[in-house]
């Protein structure tokens, strides 16, 4: 009966190294970033403005559910380095642009919000579509730390009214 106890706590053990190991794809590095807000009013994304959209963006280090770190190494500050918009349908027999890359560099501090505009959809990619057509806008952030090689992503959906 030991032998039977032991072999079935070693399986349990392994079932649960397995599922710590899983990767998550939708995040990436030793942080948990988040856009909080859109356009400052939760207001819908209209292309024909083709205008940055605002957005409020923040990050907590992934390992911190407390909230207990403070600004100090290694947790230091982050910066959006680049953003790559890749559009999807919504609307049947929409015009998806072609996907796109944007540099930026927007300071992130640990558990601070940071608004800044991200160009969401260009004037072209406005001009694309018709009245009435809705694309999604995935958009795949990446961000470095400050003072090392330690590097994040993280995306969003956002939908695109024409």
């Amino acid at each position: 009966m030991l032998k039977k106890g032991f072999i079935l706590l070693l399986l349990a053990i392994a079932a649960m190294f397995a599922v710590a190991c899983e990767d998550n794809p939708r995040s990436e590095g030793m942080a948990v970033f988040a856009v909080s807000d859109i356009n400052g009013d939760g207001s819908p994304i209209l292309a024909p403005s083709a205008s940055a959209v605002e957005m409020t963006f923040r990050w907590r280090p992934y390992f911190d559910t407390n909230a207990s770190i403070v600004e100090a190494a290694p947790h230091g500050d982050y910066i959006i380095d680049q953003y790559r918009v890749v559009w999807s349908a919504v609307t049947a027999g929409a015009t998806l642009p072609p996907a796109r890359e944007e540099s930026t560099s927007i300071l992130v501090p640990v558990y601070a919000l940071v608004k800044s505009g991200i160009i969401v959809a260009t004037p072209t990619e406005a001009a694309s579509n018709g009245a009435g057509t809705d694309l999604n806008a995935n958009i795949q952030f990446t961000a470095h730390e400050l003072g090392t090689t330690k590097k994040a992503t993280f995306a969003i959906t956002v939908t695109v009214h024409f």
